[in-house]
Parts: C-alpha cells; sequence; structure tokens
C-alpha cells in the first residue's frame, strides 16, 4: 500500500518559451512509491512540464518541491543531484559508447539496496546480451532500455520519463510497460508522460490530462476510462 508520503509537487506553475505563455498554472503531485501519467495530445505542454521540473526551462511563476526542497530555480545538475533521473524523448544514448560505457558512465553512490550494474542486468536482461555492443547498433527498444538503466544508475528517488513507448513495435512496448510495473513494485516515484494510453492507465497509480497548457482531469485510471468525454475530447478516444 501507498505512503502518502510527497515525493514531487508542482504548485501552480507558470512556464514561457519567450512570449509564448506554454504552461498556466500547473499543478500536480507524486507521492513517494507512485506511478503518476501525465497525458494529452502532442503540443498541449507534457514535456514543457518534465523541462520545467527538471530545470532545463524554469517557470517565471509558482513552485516547485522535491520532497521539502525548493527545485523551481535549480539547474539540471543540482536537480538530479538531489534524486531526480530523466529519460529523455527521443532516448539520448550516447551511440558511440558501447552499452557498458553508457551505463556505467551514470552510476552514483548507491545506497542500502540501490541501483549497482549487477542489478541493472537482471533488470534488463536484453542488454546483458550487448555490453560490447555500440548504442547505435541497438534496436530502438534496446536504446529505450538502455536510457531507462542510464536514469536509473543514478539511484534516483523520483524518475521523469517522456514519452518511452515512442516509436516502438507493440511487443516493446509491453516490455516496457513490464518494466515499468517492476519499478512501481520496487517503490520507486515515476512521472511518466506519455502517449499510448493503454500503456500509461495499465501501470499508473493516479492520471493528470493536459489540454493548451493546463490540467483539465486528475484522477484514477479507472476515473478516467469512465470518462469518455474527456477521453474523446483530449486524446482523440
Amino acid at each position: 500500500m501507498l505512503q502518502f508520503i510527497p515525493m514531487l509537487t508542482v504548485s501552480e506553475i507558470h512556464t514561457y518559451y519567450g512570449d509564448s505563455h506554454v504552461l498556466q498554472g500547473i499543478s500536480l503531485s507524486v507521492q513517494r512509491g507512485e506511478v503518476v501519467a501525465l497525458l494529452g495530445r502532442n503540443g498541449v505542454g507534457k514535456s514543457t512540464t518534465i523541462n520545467s521540473i527538471v530545470g532545463f526551462t524554469p517557470p517565471r511563476e509558482g513552485k516547485i518541491l522535491l520532497r521539502d526542497k525548493d527545485i523551481t530555480r535549480a539547474p539540471s545538475h543540482v536537480t538530479a543531484r538531489l534524486g531526480v533521473g530523466l529519460v529523455p524523448q527521443g532516448r539520448r544514448i550516447f551511440p558511440t559508447l558501447s552499452v557498458r560505457e553508457n551505463i556505467t558512465l551514470a552510476s552514483r553512490h548507491t545506497r542500502n539496496g540501490g541501483w549497482t550494474f549487477v542489478r541493472i542486468l537482471e533488470t534488463f536482461p536484453p542488454l546483458a546480451q550487448r555490453l560490447n555492443n555500440l548504442g547505435s547498433q541497438l534496436s530502438g527498444g534496446e536504446q529505450q532500455m538502455l536510457a531507462i538503466a542510464r536514469a536509473l544508475m543514478t539511484n534516483p528517488e523520483l524518475v521523469l520519463m517522456d514519452e518511452p513507448s515512442e516509436g516502438l513495435a507493440p511487443l516493446i512496448v509491453v516490455e516496457i510497460g513490464r518494466i515499468l510495473k517492476a519499478l512501481r513494485e520496487k517503490g520507486l516515484s515515476v512521472l511518466l508522460v506519455e502517449q499510448n494510453l493503454s500503456l500509461a492507465l495499465g501501470v499508473a497509480n493516479r492520471v493528470y490530462v493536459m489540454n493548451k497548457g493546463a490540467i483539465v482531469f486528475a484522477g484514477t485510471p479507472e476515473g478516467l476510462r469512465a470518462n469518455p468525454e474527456i477521453l474523446h475530447r483530449y486524446l482523440g478516444v
């Protein structure tokens, strides 16, 4: 059972790209050990929300707390040291480094029960068979596993995942879902930006739906499934 201990609290943030007001008062939260999905069509501000949290595009207004620490305008390297891991859209692995190098490059001090190289290979068996392959030699699914593995090797308390199923074959999407469920069972907090509704609702404890830079629905996966107006109007289902 989840303990309702705040891991991430985003309160009324407003984020701009130049004069473009992208996020218009976004509020959301992630509890310790919870997977929260952030859903919506392309261009509604989901990735900007991730970028605001991690420090790439700090909000002009509002507040972001990691546990009880204010990270609203913290640089991304500070946010990472405080325990935020990122699986970016497009994976962004190092194509000229081996799988082993991609994983170990991100290694950070391991807490008791934390992520080690051995534990990573147990969680991602396909990577264990490709340790000496370059990142550019992996399939899309293997690259996505490597991007998740790299984030975990920083031993984060919160992982931000931006479209992890993008461009993957259906069978690989199922495997990504299995990995997300395993991470949830291990008590990791995850904020998941995802367009694959089936994947998101299958792994999330709670969901938010965005439209035009604002939250238009907050609730459980069951509550969203039972709301055809929200599904049709904002998710095209």
